[in-house]
């Protein structure tokens, strides 16, 4: 059987920042970026009694548990997701920290409780589609008898993956690439209105193959023509975004090019098979919303893929097809947009939904000074998985159950630690994360701590496996890494770390370079702005991110059984995750402290 696309690249994809040409860096510009400890120091006597409780074989211990077939992949909204979580409570309440999550009614009205308290789960409810229906309608010709309508099919004339419910009827504006770039002297939407309107663009940029495009400039280039597309799709889904912030009410893409990967039946068809590396399972990740919650910048707008054959039956009443467009946009390299006469199209998607109610999983240390307590730091990673599939339980030991003992083991060590920092710490485990950061996203709206009283978030997600040679030449390419072999003479691929944090945040920094002091990795530190197409996406941090707190991302090297019911704990031996869970508890004891 022909091989699927290999799912540890996907993964890595997905995690690593996205960089542009601009940021390519040599070997000696990134070296600047690595800190390699020659000689690990001491760690200071405030944290040290904490820094120590934190070791492999109790980590181990508890990742057994959290990674057990009786826990079926701590699936959000199953009974496995929920005894994890009561599994971490009950840990937390025999360490002694306090609870963070929702207020309690007193069980017990006399005699009068001073207050309600507080238990240690933050619940809340979101909407499941159960299923849903995709329809668009072509609408040609004059109001009236001579109206001709034809409908196109889901599945085989375009792709919708919306759980939105939808119903517009719209006029429809063809906007060539959808691009709008000053460097290259191009604007496809200079002197059109796309306000209201459904908008028609093609994927990529003009002149993919013609030396004498604008766009064959390197910055351009590897803008709009990737060799990976990115966590949210790349500059389509970017020029999609830009549209719909202009108005338009939808936006379909068409694809540029069918000389390499064909029209989008192939794409729908390479979806459905299944490859020789993995079980035969779809996939079938529970579909949520989060009611009342600020859209993420990938959610919230009508995207729609659609077929070449789609998108000339679209154009026929202006008597264009795709390939007359693009000969006309190519001939001067310059746009030629406008508003298709007599041309609308009818969109729907009507969606039946359920509820359903996850809690995140909240405790919090108390900080020692009464001036400074009020303050943060807080620390987490996710709790839930992709749960179960037929027989296969997708188990998820290096994600994220890892990330979760991280989580533990540093609420432990700083109960345990004689001495507090002067600001509070807040421990987080998050539900809904593989669904769409749906833990993460609601705390930010409802925290315990203002997010402005918020100093720092620092993520834990898949702390367990190492990387390896291959791992770190892959990235380098990525990275677009020139003398990679340079770069990792100085590294050791087993106690290497790829560190990406927010800029600008000279205090989270500081104190990650400082805490590694006393751990000894070699670390790479990526410093990524809040834009979503610049950061290190796909895990909770991103939240924080736009609230426009500082994070930082503690990842380990991906692996051939991400999102595999291969990931279990057979596979790592608890020694990375000690090392990069003493450094997370170093910089967050710093940042609280300072």
């Amino acid at each position: 059987m022909k091989k699927t696309f290999p799912i540890a690249l996907i993964g890595l994809i997905m995690l690593l920042p996205r960089l542009g040409a601009q940021e390519a860096k040599d070997a000696t510009a990134m070296m600047k970026d690595l800190q390699h400890v020659e000689k690990i120091a001491a760690v200071p006597s405030r944290p040290q009694a904490g820094f120590d409780s934190i070791n492999a074989r109790d980590m181990m211990a508890m990742l057994a548990f959290l990674q057990s077939d009786n826990l079926e992949g701590r699936e959000i909204g199953t009974r496995g997701y929920d005894t994890a979580a009561a599994y971490a409570q009950s840990l937390f309440a025999l360490w002694g920290l306090e609870p963070g999550g929702d207020h309690l009614q007193p069980s017990h009205p006399v005699p009068p409780a001073p207050g309600p308290e507080r238990g240690y789960l933050q619940e809340f409810v979101m909407k499941e589609a159960l299923e849903t229906s995709a329809s668009v309608v072509l609408e040609t010709g004059r109001i009236g008898s001579s109206r001709r309508f034809r409908p196109f099919s889901p599945g085989i004339d375009f792709v919708f993956s919306s759980i939105l419910p939808l119903d517009v009827s719209a006029a429809v504006a063809f906007a060539g690439y959808g691009i709008s770039e000053k460097s290259a002297a191009y604007d496809d939407l200079a002197g059109i209105d796309v306000k209201g309107k459904i908008v028609l663009i093609l994927s990529e940029a003009p002149g993919k193959d013609d030396g004498a495009s604008p766009f064959q400039k390197k910055e351009l280039k590897e803008k709009y023509f990737p060799a990976m597309p990115g966590r949210h799709g790349g500059p389509d889904y970017a020029k999609a975004s830009a549209l719909s912030r202009r108005g338009a009410v939808a936006v379909l893409i068409v694809k540029n090019s069918l000389a390499e990967s064909g029209d989008i039946y192939r794409e729908i068809l390479a979806e459905r098979q299944v490859g020789d590396d993995k079980p035969m399972l779809p996939d079938s990740r529970k579909k949520l919303l989060l009611p009342g919650a600020k859209a993420m910048p990938w959610e919230g707008h009508t995207v729609i893929r659609i077929s070449r054959e789609m998108a000339n039956a679209i154009m026929e009443p202006a008597g264009e097809t795709i390939e007359s467009l693009k000969k006309k946009i190519a001939a001067k390299y310059k746009p030629h947009s406008f508003i298709l006469p007599g041309t609308s199209l009818r969109l729907g998607n009507q969606v039946r939904y359920q509820l359903l109610k996850s809690a995140n999983v909240i405790a919090f240390v108390r900080g020692s000074d009464p001036q400074l307590r009020d303050q943060a730091v807080v620390i987490g990673g996710h709790l839930d998985h992709l749960g179960r599939r037929g027989d296969y339980i997708y188990n998820g030991a290096e994600d994220n159950a890892s990330g979760a003992c991280g989580v533990l083991a540093l609420a432990r060590a700083l109960a345990l630690n004689p001495q507090k920092p002067k600001r509070s710490v807040v421990f987080c485990l998050w539900t809904g994360e593989e669904q769409g950061l749906f833990g993460s996203r609601y705390y930010v709206e409802h925290p315990i701590f203002a997010m402005d009283r918020t100093l720092a978030y620092l993520n834990l997600d898949m702390i367990a496996q190492p990387w390896d040679e291959k791992g770190l030449r892959r990235m380098m390419r990525m990275l677009n890494v020139k003398e990679g072999e340079e770069l990792l003479k100085k590294i050791r691929p087993e106690n290497f770390l790829l560190l990406s944090i927010a800029a600008e945040a000279p205090p989270l920094k500081n104190a990650l370079l400082e805490s590694n002091r006393h751990v000894g990795f070699d670390a790479l530190y990526r410093e990524s702005s809040r834009s979503l197409e610049r950061m290190s996406g796909g895990s909770d941090h991103t939240p924080f991110a736009m609230a426009g707190r500082p994070w930082a991302f503690f990842f380990s090297g991906m692996s051939d059984v991400y999102h595999t019911p291969a990931d279990s704990m057979e596979k790592f031996t608890g020694a990375f995750m000690e090392k990069i869970s003493r450094l997370a508890y170093l910089a967050a004891f710093l940042l609280a402290d300072n």
